[in-house]
């Protein structure tokens, strides 16, 4: 039997092209899948992650935070008021809304002063009278000092004096740190307030003029 070794040869060098063509094949599908791969997972890590939000700037934030905030509404406490009524014949006690600040006595005066009551009540003080200052001392002592215009009533209307000067003490007395009241006028302690009412000497309350 006779070989034939070129043939052979041949036959040999198919195989292992063919065997390397596998291989070649393999590795490139290896290398494919493994970059495909990483690919996909890096995309599907990313399609997880929270949409990141936008940063706002400080100067953005701060206006829309201004927008925003709301105005505090100022705390206002109740207080007893003595007004006149329309007859200006007597005292009634009117119970009106003031801001709730430090001296609450001297606000509460002060919205007496103004005359603004709700209805047809009236300040049985004269237009223009104001409150210049006002203390209460430790002994329940409380000192008004009022401006010269608080004073200008008719030398001929002892009833109108009586009323203001009641509508004052009143007022102030229903605080329970005042017990009587001592009315300047202008810094000055005088006889009477007006020609008539004797205001020499602290006032203690009397409901004698008003209308329960």
């Amino acid at each position: 039997m006779s070989w034939d070794f070129e043939r052979l040869e041949v036959q040999e060098n198919e195989r292992r092209r063919k065997y390397l063509n596998v291989i070649a094949l393999m590795v490139l599908t290896a290398a494919f899948l493994l970059v495909g791969g990483c690919s996909l997972t890096e995309r599907l890590g990313s399609s997880s992650k929270k949409t990141p939000t936008p940063a706002v700037e400080d100067g953005i934030l701060e206006f829309e935070s201004e927008e925003a905030a709301v105005p505090e509404k100022q705390e206002t406490v109740q207080v007893t008021l003595y007004y006149k009524d329309a007859e200006n014949s007597c005292l009634v006690p009117v119970t009106q809304d003031v801001p709730k600040v430090t001296g609450i006595a001297k606000t509460a005066l002060e919205a007496l002063l103004q005359g603004e009551a709700e209805g047809e009540f009236l300040s049985a003080l004269p237009e223009g009278a104001e409150v210049r200052e006002l203390n209460i001392k430790p002994d329940g002592t409380c000192v008004v000092d009022l401006n010269k215009e608080a004073a200008q009533i008719a030398e001929n209307a002892p009833k109108d004096e009586a009323l203001a000067v009641y509508a004052i003490v009143n007022t102030l007395t229903e605080f329970s740190t005042v017990q009587k009241v001592q009315i300047l006028v202008d810094g000055q302690i005088n006889k009477t307030f007006a020609g008539h009412i004797p205001v020499d000497v602290p006032l203690q309350r009397d409901l004698s003029f008003v209308k329960i």
